[in-house]
């Protein structure tokens, strides 16, 4: 009995120690699920939280990218509006100067000419600081011929320089490779700064410029270039703030220079973007040299161009001279400045057969009712713009099937997001405002013989080839059309994607191959577009193709429609 009384003790306690633990154990359970209950509405909260900012974030980012293309915006509106009035202004002032003047009226027009001149450099270096801070300034990597910049830039600046006193002398490395690959606008833009900025902080004394060769391989050579003066100098402390926005030297402010310490940031900034590196070496009251170094690529095959180039040039010209009563040009601008001083210029030219109009819609009708060698189109105008009015004449040409006419971009916004939307319109070329009388002249030298009427077929290849028979009752030229029509379509198309895509030696194997296989039939005119292509893409600059590419279907279509009716008959 006092057994089963033992065992009943220990099973009591042992069913309290398992209802002990079952309730400890069920209390941790709940304190578990409510630290889990907290946690999780913490992570609710944290959540909500990370979305609010989240949201806030986006919001920020959306914010900066507006501002961005507001301030883009705003920069191109203003330059459009500075750059519109300026052109009548130089324009003006530069066919008042070709005009008989007394001594006294010339110099009055210098003064004109020199003021508008300075407001349009200011108005270049905001522009130019702008899309470098915005990371928006793009090389255009082509051919460079640093002799030939060199002769540019010294005929360009010598006489700013003697005006001052100066003597200006070059010391250029004969190693130097004639040919280089490299952007050359945007060296010959820092070479003419540093210059300009030594000519004007030196007088009755020396500008002097040397071209180095500091490291030579297989495929680049690194170059050095220093503009030297014997000017002012700089003093030490002054040095390493020199190439910062805005910042000049105490005496560079003061009225007697002029300038807004934006030049040598400029340059800074485009070196930079070319992978090199830039300085200067002063004293005060000695002089001073500014340098660049610059690794720039070899082009092969470097043999000098610039004299066929130079002929080539003269050649046009005398043709300009000899032909111009031939040429016909819209003129498309709603300014009516601007449409007055543009036609007193072509008149100067010689060209008098000219129709102005104000806005996209005239631009249309006249194109419609009359054949014109060149369309000179303003880019913003009432009514219908100038990128829309092309977009309609481009579409008009496919649809009848007519050749292109060259369409000039005429605009005071010089963006380069501007004139690349100039060119997936469909315009050919690009005038910013201001330009001068030489600038237009050669634009339409360089576009007058494209516009010119060309045949469809060279007749005495076709008619070489259709006079060969066959053994069967088809013509050899019936044979060879067949052909044609197979391969070519799916060509232009290959074509098409190489240049939109900006594949510049594809491109230009494929453009070649369409050319021979087109002048091998004897058609003429689409062979000149494939030769045309195929000049950009050799080139690099296949964007500068793409407004052909419209013309191509509609130039094959009619090859083949010809030849089809020569070999029936």
């Amino acid at each position: 009995m006092s057994n089963e009384s033992g065992e009943i003790q220990r099973l009591r306690r042992t069913i309290e120690q398992l209802s002990d633990q079952m309730i400890r154990s069920k209390e941790q359970e709940e304190r578990t699920l409510s630290e889990f209950s907290d946690m999780n509405n913490e992570l609710v909260t944290l959540q909500r939280l990370l979305a609010k900012n989240n949201k806030s974030l986006e919001a920020a980012r959306q914010q900066a990218v507006d501002a961005g293309d507001s301030k883009n915006a705003f920069i191109a509106g203003i330059s459009h509006d500075f750059r519109t009035p300026l052109n009548g202004i130089l324009g003006m002032a530069e066919m008042l100067k070709l005009s008989p003047l007394s001594e006294e009226q010339e110099n009055s027009v210098s003064v004109i000419q020199d003021a508008a001149k300075l407001l349009l450099k200011l108005i270049q270096d905001l522009l130019d600081l702008s899309k470098l801070e915005a990371g928006q300034m793009r090389l255009e990597l082509g051919e460079v011929d640093l002799q030939e910049t060199i002769n540019y830039i010294i005929r360009l600046l010598e006489p700013q320089v003697r005006k001052n006193g100066n003597q200006l002398s070059i010391d250029c490395d004969p190693r130097i490779s004639t040919l280089l690959v490299g952007d050359s606008t945007r060296i010959t833009q820092i070479l003419i700064n540093l210059i300009q900025n030594a000519n004007k902080f030196t007088s009755e004394g020396t500008v002097r410029i040397r071209v180095t060769l500091m490291k030579d391989d297989e495929t680049t050579q690194m170059i050095r270039f220093e503009v030297e003066d014997t000017g002012i100098g700089i003093p030490e402390e002054d040095q390493h703030q020199l190439f910062q926005p805005y910042m000049q030297t105490e005496r560079g402010r003061s009225s007697e220079y002029g300038g807004t310490g934006l030049g040598l940031s400029i340059c800074r900034s485009l070196v930079t973007l070319m992978e090199g590196q830039i300085g200067v070496d002063s004293q005060e009251g000695e002089g001073s040299t500014f340098w660049f170094e610059l690794t720039l690529g070899k082009k092969d095959g470097n043999q000098s161009t610039n004299p066929s180039v130079a002929s080539t040039q003269e050649h046009q010209g005398q043709n300009m001279d000899d032909e111009a009563p031939s040429v016909s040009v819209l003129l498309a601008d709603d300014n009516v400045i601007n449409r007055q001083l543009v036609m007193l210029q072509l008149k100067k030219l010689g060209i008098t057969q000219v129709d102005a109009v104000v806005n996209g819609e005239e631009a249309i009708a006249a194109f419609l009712s009359k054949k014109y060698s060149l369309i000179l189109m303003d880019y913003i105008m009432p009514l219908m713009d100038g990128l829309e009015a092309t977009r309609k004449i481009r579409s008009i040409e496919m649809d009848e099937m007519r050749h292109t006419t060259p369409i000039i971009a005429m605009t005071g916004n010089v963006m380069q997001e501007e004139k690349d939307k100039c060119m997936e319109a469909g315009m050919n070329d690009f005038i910013g405002k201001p330009f001068t009388l030489e600038i237009l002249r050669k634009m339409i030298e360089k576009w007058q013989q494209s516009s010119e009427p060309t045949e469809v077929l060279n007749m005495s290849i076709v008619h070489e080839i259709a006079e060969l028979n066959t053994d069967g009752d088809r013509t050899l030229l019936g044979i060879l059309l067949d052909m044609y029509r197979t391969e070519t379509p799916g060509k232009i198309e290959v074509l098409r994607r190489h240049i939109v895509s900006g594949d510049h030696v594809a491109a230009t194997e494929v453009a070649h191959d369409l050319k021979s296989g087109s002048l091998s039939l004897g058609i003429r005119y689409l062979s000149t577009l494939f030769a045309r292509i195929e000049q950009f893409a050799k080139e690099g600059q296949s964007r500068k193709a793409e407004p052909l590419l419209d013309a191509l279907l509609p130039a094959y279509q009619a090859a083949c429609a010809s030849l089809q009716q020569i070999s029936k008959d």
